[in-house]
């Protein structure tokens, strides 16, 4: 019997395999080779589920937002404001994984200054973002968890901005900001952005 193999799995793996050699060797270095050794694959299987170098990077650049995705979806269902905290700080460059995925978002972000395609795809994935945290700030405003004199909208968009700002600094200077730091700095900035009264 042919053995049954699962495309979309497949296209995950070579995904997340892409994104572990981009955090490690950059995004120019990244070559289709290492790309299939990281996955176990040839690059004839890469190439058989992706049209090229371009698409197999745009693949680790969804894989990382997707994991953004699913902790600002974690924020759902939060309680009170030091849960939107706790959740915000997930998103930074802590541990191996966390410094990978900042690593592989800066060096997407740094080409989306000159290329409007894939700006409109790092502005679309924001919008995805802010949309969800606005979301759960409005639900606890609702549940009078949070004062209802903030805007939504606009502190979603401080907190994206905080996240970014330490996920930088953290990327660049990993020695100087440990993840105690970059918690504590993300406490003092958001907590005076989520009044509960």
């Amino acid at each position: 019997m042919p053995k049954i193999i699962d495309h979309n799995a497949r296209r995950r793996d070579i995904a997340k395999a892409a994104v572990t050699v981009i955090g490690e060797n950059g995004i120019d270095n990244t070559r289709l080779v290492d790309v299939a050794r990281e996955a176990k694959a040839t690059t004839g299987a890469i190439t058989h589920y992706f049209e090229g170098k371009d698409a197999v990077l745009l693949a680790a650049l969804d894989h990382v937002a997707q994991n953004i995705l699913l902790l600002v979806q974690s924020h759902e269902g939060v309680s009170d404001r030091e849960q939107i905290i706790d959740n915000s700080s997930l998103a930074l460059a802590i541990g191996d994984n966390g410094r990978r995925d900042w690593r592989v978002w800066l060096a997407f972000f740094s080409r989306a200054v000159g290329d409007p395609a894939l700006a409109r795809i790092n502005n679309a994935y924001y919008e995805e973002f802010r949309t969800g945290l606005s979301k759960v700030i409005r639900e606890l405003q609702k549940n009078k968890k949070l004062s209802m004199s903030i805007d939504a909208d606009i502190v979603a968009d401080a907190i994206i901005t905080a996240v970014d700002g330490l996920g930088v600094r953290a990327s660049l200077d990993p020695d100087n900001w440990p993840p105690e730091r970059q918690i504590n700095l993300m406490r003092v900035m958001l907590r005076p952005l989520l009044p509960t009264t």
